[in-house]
């Protein structure tokens, strides 16, 4: 009984470490920008391109949930390269200039996630702050919903970062 005891212990640490991390922490946006890379490249790619920024060479999107507090904003920065749309950051906000910032309660994330957008996506902006250019949200609505269903897609808790 006692080695049983043992080996579910060592076995709930070894896998502690694939446990799913607070919905829009610094850890979890990281995880979201592997997930970028493996399924929305092509898709965010003409959006990626749009109106680059040169001398910062990306694009940054910060968003947040605004059901936390103190609300913690997180980043994905995304690069044009070779034709694809690159995450090369998911974290802690830090650019001072992002070209978009959203937030929303987490009621509206998850219809947002869930691709509950209304009527032709214009649903999106009543269910989310958005901050940057909405003439390019509209212009790129297509991709833009599938980075707001990307936001579910990879695995997480409920818990505030």
């Amino acid at each position: 009984m006692n080695k049983l005891a043992v080996l579910g212990t060592v076995l709930s640490l070894s896998f502690s470490s694939f446990a799913a991390e607070p919905w829009m922490s610094p850890k979890w946006t990281e995880q979201f920008c592997e997930y970028w890379n493996k399924n929305m490249q092509t898709v965010m790619a003409e959006w990626a391109e749009f109106n680059l920024n040169k001398q910062k060479g990306y694009k940054t999107i910060q968003f947040y949930r605004e059901d936390c507090n103190p609300p913690k904003k997180v980043e994905v920065r995304i690069k044009y390269e070779d034709g694809k749309a690159v995450c090369i950051y998911g974290g802690e906000a830090k650019d001072p200039n992002p070209e978009f910032v959203m937030h929303a309660t987490d009621e509206n994330w998850k219809s947002l996630a869930k691709g509950e957008f209304g009527f032709m996506g214009m649903g999106i902006m009543k269910k989310m702050t958005f901050q940057g250019s909405k003439v390019e949200a509209m212009k790129f609505m297509e991709p833009f919903k599938t980075f707001l269903i990307g936001l579910g897609k990879v695995p997480h808790t409920d818990a505030c970062p």
